[in-house]
């Protein structure tokens, strides 16, 4: 019984040790309200790139109206929003993830309008869509 409580408090220290609450500090920079200019202006400067929330075991992608394909994954370039990832030890964590996630969703949203004719070029599967 002692080990197993040792090893659940270890997993619990080295959890918070481990999270990466990075987008914390830096929130300030994605305020959802800019995120379809700050898409547009991506997309102006041919630098297309897509969010990504690290939130859970594994990361969201929210916004997308398009399937999501193995060849956008490895084609395209993400840009990960870090809120705590697999822990649950960021302060603030829910709204973190409710702001992380509503920027990164208007951001993708408005980045595949722009440039859909450019990923269904480069994933033939999404030209049925």
């Amino acid at each position: 019984m002692k080990k197993i409580l040792i090893l659940a408090l270890l997993c619990i220290f080295f959890g918070k040790a481990f999270a990466d609450c990075s987008f914390e500090s830096q929130k300030d920079k994605y305020r959802p309200e800019f995120a379809a200019s700050l898409a547009e202006k991506a997309f102006k400067e041919n630098n297309v790139y897509f969010i990504a929330v690290a939130d859970g075991i594994g990361p969201s992608r929210p916004g997308f109206d398009i399937p999501f394909t193995s060849c956008m994954f490895k084609n395209t370039k993400w840009k990960m929003l870090w809120v705590g990832a697999d822990s649950q030890y960021c302060v603030n964590d829910e709204a973190l993830r409710a702001r992380a996630k509503s920027y990164a969703q208007l951001f993708n949203k408005s980045m595949v309008q722009l440039a859909s004719a450019q990923l269904r070029e480069m994933c033939p599967e999404l030209r049925t869509h």
